[in-house]
This record gives structure tokens, sequence and C-alpha cells, in this order.
């Protein structure tokens, strides 16, 4: 498969933007809710029922399900503050699988430790079939109900914790793996996850992505050419799954522009069909607030950035990665974002036309929980 050189140019068509934006309400995160939780959430649970049901916490191999951030941490210099918790003798409940609490919708995670290793074995063969030459960088990201539910509800899903642990001792040595955990519930009273939506906010995004710099040893972007932006009134895929009255509390999709010169253009599922497009579609509202982040799920999105650091990445990414890429891209000076849930081209094909030597990886615990994300991973090299 040939694949074009990229060559970019700023600024959107507003039909093409419309039919990108219009894919968002639609896009299906095998790890999140907006698939109305018929694939992945279905599918995780479905994989570790034989270890526990959904009452009860699914990983067998927890030790003590009620070991509080603290007493988890196997670092002793790490420092977790206690989440606030204003209605502390206050339960939630349950809407179809989701759980509310304090107007606030929780998707619950139920990954055990077969499926830590299956992903595990899955980004292990992948490395393999890139070689040697091919820097291999894999983040999980944690969901919400680990890190913005109170400690006494944690007997409703699986430990995130556990499961990362099983998911990073279980990779070849030859992955680079980044843990956001610890550095997620160092800042878990901030605004890292949105309450009526499965997606994490921007500034979480931008922990890991400082998280990810300091491990490659890369400069990160100065904060002097970010600028902070905002679109109100987003309500999201889980307030649809729940009859909890959460449209009356809805979120803010905060987003930041960069002072760098940096044009995108966008590709079909086969690496072909450029498209002069827009990195922040910053139109977006509504329920498709969470789109300005590259305009949705899109199969292959590169930018070009005349002010970055002289480098080439790719990002292997499902919406989770929507919200980190543009960090990326402010940073590198070539970055492609591939959807594996979308792109059909062979990967290692991609990067030897493209010259590129680094990959990232990001998929959050729910979607790495799944046979359908390893599946798709998988194929990117088949």
């Amino acid at each position: 498969m040939k694949y074009q050189k990229k060559c970019i140019c700023l600024g959107a068509c507003l039909i093409i933007s419309s039919l990108v934006l219009s894919s968002c309400i639609a896009e299906t995160d095998s790890g999140g809710a907006s698939d109305v939780l018929s694939s992945a959430v279905s599918e995780a649970e479905s994989e570790v029922s034989s270890e526990s049901s959904a009452e009860e916490t699914p990983d067998e191999e927890s030790d003590d399900e009620s070991s509080t951030a603290e007493e988890e941490s196997e670092d002793e210099s790490v420092s977790i503050p206690e989440l606030y918790d204003p209605t502390p003798e206050a339960e939630g409940t349950f809407y179809n699988g989701i759980y509310v609490y304090n107007n606030t919708a929780f998707e619950m995670f139920y990954g055990g430790s077969s499926a830590a290793e299956n992903y595990a074995q899955t980004m292990s063969s992948i490395k393999a079939s890139l070689g040697d030459n091919i820097t291999v960088y894999n983040i999980v990201v944690p969901t919400h109900c680990e890190i913005g539910l109170p400690e006494r509800f944690s007997s409703l899903c699986s430990s995130q914790r556990d499961y990362l642990d099983v998911l990073f001792s279980s990779y070849t040595e030859d992955i680079i793996y980044i843990d956001p955990y610890y550095t997620l519930m160092q800042n878990r009273n901030e605004y890292l996850y949105f309450n009526t939506d499965h997606h994490w906010t921007v500034d979480a995004a931008y922990l890991v992505y400082q998280l990810f710099a300091e491990t490659a040893g890369i400069t990160p972007i100065s904060e002097d050419i970010m600028t902070r932006q905002s679109i109100e009134g987003f309500v999201g895929s889980l307030a649809s799954l729940t009859d909890a009255g959460l449209e009356d509390y809805p979120d803010t999709v905060y987003y930041y522009t960069f002072d760098c010169d940096i044009t995108t253009t966008q590709y079909d599922e086969y690496g072909e069909n450029p498209v002069e497009s827009i990195m922040l579609h910053e139109y977006a509202s509504g329920s498709n607030a969470y789109g300005v982040f590259l305009g949705g799920d899109m199969p292959l999105i590169v930018t070009e950035n005349e002010d970055g650091n002289g480098e080439k990445i790719a990002i292997v990414k499902e919406s989770y990665g929507n919200a980190f890429a543009p960090f990326i891209a402010a940073t590198y000076s070539e970055t492609h974002i591939i959807d594996s849930r979308y792109f059909e081209g062979n990967l290692n094909e991609y990067l030897e036309e493209n010259g590129i030597d680094t990959v990232i990886f990001i998929n959050n615990t729910m979607a790495s929980a799944t046979s359908t994300r390893c599946d798709e991973l998988l194929a990117l090299v088949e």
C-alpha cells in the first residue's frame, strides 16, 4: 500500500468540519459508554464472569479490596490526598450499569487479571512485529470510577490498580510503559473527568502528557504558548444512559489553543484522500462538545508543526487519545494520529514509509480490558 506524503494547510472547510463533528456523538469507544455499553462494558463483564459476578469485585487477585490509595502505593514518597466527599453517608444508584453518585455518572470497571495479561500479550506481540528500531510507549489510563469514586464504593467494581499491576508486569521488557495512576490520584480532587460523560478532561490529559515528556526525555511545551478555552453546556454519553436528571448538571469542556504554526490533514481509513482540516474544532457544542479535540474519531490525522522539536511521532489511540494528541502535536514537528478502531492500513508499512521510529499507544483501562480492542490493535500489524 502506498501512502501519500502528508502536505497540510491550516483552515477548515465548514462542510467537511460539520461531517467530522457529526461523527463525534456516534463514536464507538470500545472502552466507553458511547457504544451504549453494548460492546466494551458487556464484553469486559463477560470476560471476567468466570472470576466473579458484577455484584462482587471481579479481580480475584486483589488482597484487600477496601485498601485506600495510600495503602496501595508501593512508593512511600507518593502522597495521595483524601478524596473530597460532600455526602459521606449517602449511597448512589445504578442505572443500566452506570453508578450515579452526587450527580456524577461512573462507568464501572470489571477487568480482571486475564484481561490484563491479554492486553499485555497484545502489546508485546505488536512490539515484536514492529521490531527493534521502533520505540514503543504504552499508556493505559485509569477511568473515573477508580480516581473519583470514594473508596467505600470500591467493592462495586474491580481494582484498576491491581489490573494495571498485572498488565505492566506482563509486558516484554522492550515496551516503555507509562503508569498515570498515581499522577491522577495525586490530583483526584481536580476536574479530571466529566460528570456526565465517560471521557477524561484536558487537564487530566495534560498531566499525562507531562508524565510522557518526562519519561521520553523531551522538553514539554511551555505554558506560555497555551491559552485555556472553554465550551459550556456539555451533556455527555453517560447522561443519556441514566434517568438521574444529569442534564441539569452539564459539564464544561476545557481545551487549549497553542501559539505555534500547526497545520492539519485528515485521511480516510486507508491513509488516502487527504482533506484539509483543523486540530481543534472550536465550534463544537452541546453533546458534541468533546469533538473539539480533533473533530472526533478519525481514522488518520496528520499534523505538521513549524515550531516543533524536529522529530516525528505516531499515536495509536481510541477516543481518550483525542484530548491527549494536541499536546503531542504542539511538541513534535510531525504527529501521525491513528485511531486503531478505524484505520485499515498496516502499521509497519506506514511507519516505514513516513520515517517514524516512535509510537505511543494510549488506551483507557476499560478499552484495554476488551478482546475487541486487542483484536483491533493486532490487526494493525497483520
